[in-house]
């Protein structure tokens, strides 16, 4: 959550100083910004300093400025990532203090020197160093240096980057100091809210993704270069031309760079200086045949790095790469990251014009960090939820059985499970009907079955209107004070669409005090986890788990966190009624 804090903030500022810098076409605009990310890097660590902070923000920050309409979206994301990677490992080398963010700071703005010529080298390959270093020749000496090498000269820059990086950690380390000092005053009124379902990820409703297309851009993008570098120009001609016009056609992202006058002009710009400084002025004639073919090898290069560089990155947001993340453990960057464009919107709203924050950095940055905690507020009671398990795998392969027999265990061990399980029924060895059953009780219902055709379909079963108000009657919070938790058998199709169970689990979703198990399809389980925002949820594929492994999970869970003065049953016969869900105290460490 603070690392969401730190990267929402961090990314507004970005934003808005980018699109300014972008529209104003202030020089040296990148060496702004970084002194910006890493004068609020340093102010940030002095109020929280946990460790990994930096690059979880930068990581945030790094992805959130793909939105940025200034941006190109894989460089200046590497560019904030790297400039965090190096904080990072310069606190942890020195420590969390003027030392450390010193040569953090110096690090990090040097970086950009260094990710500049690398950007410099993919657009424009090795022919614009020997223009660079040609043309760099000829100025020394008009200036009366002529023994001046250009190693010296990188030098004396990484020099002054270096010295840049140390005052941009001491303008971010004096107002975070006085932050930090500052007791947070919990009653002030922020004026910041969550703007959550907003689809800032998505570029266009229409535009189709595709695995096999991710690939066939790299292998494309490889094979242009290598024909290039070659000398190949007639294949590479037909085959640049070609892959160009199918990515602007395709992907109306490319054409955004194309569009801007400044980028024809540094065209023209390095086309005249290859031809000139290519050989060196070799030949005596400020017309040089070899120069100029130079000059347009490298602009047809910037032209294919641009649009295929462009046509990738819409294929990384394809929903199949992001759901294979999600899988394999990046479910909390995604879910920060929504957090994070949620609370964007409040956020530049209530930042300064990018005059103000450019005249008064110091005042600014004071500003940005009373923002932090009072978004870190913001986002823990977004996130004051229950714990939830989530009992998966394919369908119709017992998680149902699974449930029931969870429920049983949990009982046996003192607790006392409500909501419902829905048990199936086999015809012809295959489902007909599926029964609602209540925990508490054991009543049963009827939920849905492939004979009914008159209520809500999902497949081949219609559902019962009679078993709907049912299950949605076992959840209301009112009819589970017994309960020590919530089974909901099963989430699916109709509550990712805020049908079924969809507004009774909404409400639950507000008592943070009592734990609930879902069973929920393997193949929805990550549109569950992200409609819900369950940060901390566990998931178990029960095709994989022991019944018992799992209730020890969930024991252990209740015992920590959950404290009942008298075993539940007692509780019943000394009084005649179970404990209210308010009389379950709270022990979280989180609050």
């Amino acid at each position: 959550m603070k690392a969401s804090v730190i990267g929402s903030l961090w990314a507004s500022v970005e934003i808005i100083l980018g699109s300014f810098f972008h529209n104003v076409g202030i020089p040296f605009a990148g060496t702004l910004l970084a002194m910006n990310s890493v004068a609020l890097m340093v102010a940030f660590h002095q109020v929280w300093k946990e460790k990994g902070l930096f690059w979880r923000a930068g990581l945030i920050c790094a992805l959130m400025k793909s939105i940025s309409p200034s941006a190109v979206l894989l460089g200046p994301m590497m560019g904030i990532f790297s400039e965090a990677l190096l904080m990072e490992f310069a606190t942890r080398i020195f420590g969390g203090n003027l030392l450390g963010y010193f040569i953090g700071g110096a690090l990090a703005l040097s970086s950009t020197i260094i990710h500049r010529i690398i950007t410099l080298l993919v657009y424009y390959g090795f022919d614009f160093v020997t223009v660079l270093l040609n043309l760099y020749d000829y100025a020394v000496k008009q200036i009366g240096y002529p023994d001046l090498q250009p190693e010296t000269a990188l030098w004396f820059l990484m020099g002054i980057y270096f010295l840049l990086g140390m005052l941009s950690a001491m303008v971010g380390y004096i107002p975070g100091r006085k932050a930090a000092k500052i007791p947070l005053n919990k009653d002030r009124q922020s004026g910041l809210s969550l703007k959550t379902g907003e689809k800032i990820f998505v570029l266009d409703p229409d535009q189709k993704f595709s695995l096999r297309a991710l690939f066939l851009h790299v292998f494309a993008v490889a094979v242009c270069l290598v024909l290039l570098n070659n000398d190949l120009f007639v294949a590479a001609a037909v085959f640049i031309v070609s892959y160009v016009t199918f990515c602007i056609v395709h992907y109306k992202r490319s054409l955004r760079h194309l569009k801007r006058p400044f980028f024809w002009v540094q065209v023209v710009v390095l086309t005249m200086l290859a031809m000139l400084f290519y050989n060196g002025f070799r030949y005596g004639d400020f017309f040089d045949p070899a120069g100029l073919t130079a000059g347009i090898k490298m602009n047809v290069r910037a032209i294919l790095i641009v649009v295929g560089f462009s046509a990738i990155s819409v294929e990384l947001r394809n929903p199949v790469i992001k759901s294979v993340l999600f899988r394999r453990g990046f479910s909390q960057l995604y879910l920060s990251l929504e957090l994070a464009f949620a609370a964007l919107p409040s956020v530049i709203g209530q930042l300064a014009k990018p005059r103000q924050l450019l005249r008064r950095p110091v005042t600014t940055m004071s500003n940005v960090l009373w923002q932090a905690n009072d978004l870190l507020t913001l986002f823990s009671h977004s996130l004051d939820k229950p714990k939830v398990f989530i009992l998966t795998s394919e369908q119709h392969k017992g998680k149902t059985t699974f449930a029931v027999a969870l429920a049983g265990r949990l009982k046996k061990s003192g607790l006392s499970p409500g909501g419902f399980v829905a048990p199936g029924k086999f015809e012809n060895n295959r489902r007909s009907e599926f029964d609602i059953e209540d925990l508490q009780t054991g009543q049963r219902k009827p939920l849905c079955s492939i004979r009914n055709k008159q209520g809500e379909q999902i497949g081949p079963f219609g559902f019962y209107a009679a078993g709907q108000q049912f299950g949605n009657f076992l959840l209301k919070p009112e009819n589970l004070k017994d309960a020590h938790i919530v089974f909901v058998d099963e989430i699916g199709p109709l509550e990712l669409k805020d049908k079924g169970w969809a507004a009774a689990v909404g409400q639950l979703m507000k008592i943070p005090e009592i734990p609930q198990v879902w069973v929920v399809r393997k193949n929805l389980t990550e549109a569950v986890i992200r409609k819900w925002g369950l940060l901390d949820a566990e998931v178990f594929d029960v095709s994989k788990e022991q019944v018992d492994n799992v209730a020890d999970r969930i024991l252990k869970f209740c015992d920590k966190n959950i404290h009942r003065e008298v075993p539940l049953a007692e509780s019943k016969k000394k009084t005649g009624r179970y404990p209210l869900l308010r009389s379950i105290t709270l022990t979280r460490e989180k609050q």
